[in-house]
């Protein structure tokens, strides 16, 4: 070591060959020599030398890696469910009775009777549909891959079915659908404008139209916001006073510790989520009986895809597959309770 506390290059006369000076290094040394750019030898050493590039192959790291995935969250939303069928069907009517008119009450007058009053009802219907996906591994791939492949193929089938379900309550959420609560059809899910730079205040707007139209919170007293990850960003950088990180750092207990940590948790009325599968623009909020899911009561079918592991039917056994089935409907259920905006506007 120097004085200044660096190291110094070592002396010439401490880099001492292997071999004398009379020697020809490439006919003594066994080594890697000229490079590829895969890193292997680039196979232009003389067969003379000592060459023993061949010996010299990739190795592999042994394991699947998967890819990066998005979050799977909307399939929880479903909270109308098939639990009480009449019988097997390929489609579900769900029945609404409404209540007495909402109107003052009159005095009754003593020598007249009271005249009934009517009682209305209406009805939505969910038709079920056939999904699914395979995998075929043929057996000259089972028997010369160098990766146990089986429980990649089981795991990657069981994530698809996941996806495939997502996806089919999103697009059910953004549709229209469902009924309002007078009966009449529901359109296209409410549109509330977005209060520019303040999502905050966008969020009270969003909860305020809610509660006017008498929606019921769908978790823990929240409503849910399903956000994009820039809706998300422009809400944690709100610098209004009456804003989330405002309210955060000054008011909450632990809004030190949420704002380091990049949780949003609760807030204004609102349990958030984020989630990149949104179409663009348009967040999603959604209140109690926002989605509805159809299923078959029949044995062997339930509220989840079941993983199908195929029989090997050809004549030489070499064809094995697994794949995922199900059969299943969603749509929305009360349109009231999904409301589309863009917090990030």
């Amino acid at each position: 070591m120097a004085i200044d506390g660096t190291f110094a290059s070592p002396p010439s006369s401490e880099n001492v060959s292997p071999v004398t000076p009379q020697d020809n290094p490439t006919d003594k040394l066994l080594n890697v020599g000229p490079r590829a750019a895969s890193g292997l030898p680039d196979g232009t050493r003389s067969a003379a030398a000592n060459n023993t590039d061949s010996l010299i192959t990739k190795a592999y790291d042994l394991l699947a890696y998967r890819v990066l995935r998005d979050n799977l969250v909307f399939d929880q939303f479903a909270t109308v469910r098939t639990t009480r069928l009449t019988h097997n069907g390929a489609a579900v009517q769900f029945n609404f009775i409404g209540d007495l008119a909402d109107a003052a009450p009159t005095i009754l007058q003593e020598n007249y009777d009271v005249l009934p009053e009517p009682l209305k009802s209406w009805s939505t219907s969910l038709t079920m549909n056939e999904y699914g996906k395979v995998v075929t591994q043929t057996a000259l791939h089972q028997a010369t891959t160098m990766i146990p492949i089986d429980p990649v193929i089981a795991e990657r089938i069981g994530r698809s079915a996941g996806t495939s379900m997502d996806r089919l309550a999103i697009a059910s959420l953004y549709a229209a659908g469902g009924l309002n609560n007078d009966g009449s059809a529901g359109a296209v899910p409410t549109a509330v404008a977005p209060v520019a730079g303040k999502p905050s205040d966008t969020l009270r707007k969003i909860a305020q139209t809610f509660m006017e139209k008498n929606v019921e919170p769908l978790s823990m007293n929240n409503y849910v916001a399903v956000i994009s990850p820039a809706s998300e960003t422009a809400l944690r950088g709100e610098s209004d006073a009456a804003g989330w990180r405002y309210w955060q750092a000054n008011n909450s207990a632990n809004g030190i510790a949420q704002v380091a940590g990049r949780y949003i948790g609760e807030y204004e009325g609102f349990t958030i989520l984020v989630s990149n599968r949104l179409t663009a623009g348009k967040d999603l909020f959604l209140g109690q009986d926002a989605l509805a899911k159809v299923y078959p009561s029949a044995p062997g079918f339930g509220p989840q895809p079941r993983i199908v592991v195929s029989p090997v039917v050809d004549r030489l056994r070499r064809f094995a597959s697994v794949g995922w089935y199900h059969i299943v409907g969603y749509g929305r259920f009360r349109s009231e309770a999904v409301i589309t905006s863009n917090l990030a506007a």
